[in-house]
């Protein structure tokens, strides 16, 4: 543990010598954050609790300070999630809200919407309508998409929420998904450009989940996809460099004995300062982590294995190396 403790700080000395040369040329540094839980879609559905008291202390020892600090926290409008990241507020700390559409008629989608906005816009920098339609449609979803972005940007204006950003979040990669943005540009038209606060992206390239195949070059990776969201989609529904690009999820997943957590530390430390390195010449606004903790470690799930903290809390080594690039970069 000391070990990995004395490792982070020298990285994080390291790393402060090589920020400014990059940091100067940027109006801001990212804002960095994490989803504080341990259950992920498609894992278990008996993983351990979350233990409050550990979660503060590891969200206290990550954001080190006063410092701005993002929590990601989803929320269906039946309750399928469970509203819980609240109690984790503290000063620096805002709520990065994801409203996921299960069916609901569009009256009733932007009805929660609407009071989604009114009830976490004083705490929250960002609303994310619907969750990844682009690769896990719901039907109708698009159209809710579209319809959730301007109800919330209404809502936001109405209520004087002029800091909340209300945007959609579509897992990304190296090619543009553009018939997907398409048809959002066809359903919304200039007022969904209007609306959009940010887009986000998710990122999970050689993550351990099905159908990616293994991606040896992580950064060329960020690089690309982020340059293809910024050129080759967002101007198909008229969003423009004033638009942020904020990376939403970013994780890697330590389930197999070929998955260590160690390659964890090197691949995902590879990934943020790639997204780091982008701040500027895509407007890169936010980076967070996909997790904190596993759900259940030692899971063959990858969905069980994504926290840089075991199921009991135990750090991983990329815990450490989070603190000192958050540290260094923010």
């Amino acid at each position: 543990m000391k070990k990995l403790r004395l490792a982070a700080a020298a990285l994080t000395a390291g790393l402060a010598m090589l920020v400014p040369a990059v940091a100067d040329a940027a109006p801001m540094p990212l804002t960095f954050g994490i989803y504080p839980g341990g259950y992920a879609g498609g894992g278990s559905t008996t993983g351990k609790p979350d233990n409050p008291a550990e979660v503060r202390k590891a969200l206290a020892q990550l954001q080190s300070g006063h410092r701005p600090f993002l929590l990601r926290d989803y929320l269906g409008c039946g309750s399928a999630f469970p509203d819980d990241e609240m109690q984790y507020l503290a000063p620096g700390r805002r709520l990065d809200v994801v409203l996921s559409y299960s069916g609901e008629s569009m009256p009733e989608w932007q009805s929660c919407v609407d009071k989604t906005v009114h009830r976490y816009g004083p705490i929250a920098d960002t609303i994310s309508v619907t969750l990844e339609q682009n690769v896990v449609p719901q039907p109708n979803g698009d159209t809710a998409l579209v319809q959730g972005v301007i109800t919330g940007k209404k809502a936001a204006d109405r209520d004087g929420f002029a800091r909340l950003q209300i945007g959609f979040d579509e897992v990304a990669f190296t090619q543009p998904f553009t018939q997907f943005w398409q048809h959002l540009a066809q359903l919304g038209g200039a007022e969904f450009s209007r609306s959009v606060g940010f887009v986000g992206v998710d990122l999970y390239p050689d993550a351990g989940l099905p159908g990616i195949p293994p991606m040896p070059d992580l950064a060329g990776f960020v690089h690309q996809t982020l340059h293809t969201v910024r050129t080759q989609e967002m101007p198909i529904a008229g969003l423009g460099r004033d638009v942020p690009i904020r990376v939403s999820e970013n994780g890697w997943a330590t389930h197999t004995s070929q998955r260590t957590p160690a390659d964890q530390a090197r691949a995902l430390t590879t990934e943020i300062l790639a997204v780091n390195q982008d701040r500027v010449t895509e407007n890169v606004a936010s980076y967070e982590m996909f997790a904190l903790r596993d759900d259940v470690t030692g899971s063959p799930s990858p969905f069980d294995n994504f926290g840089v903290l075991t199921d009991d809390y135990t750090p991983k080594p990329m815990y450490w190396l989070y603190r000192g690039l958050i540290s260094a970069l923010s």
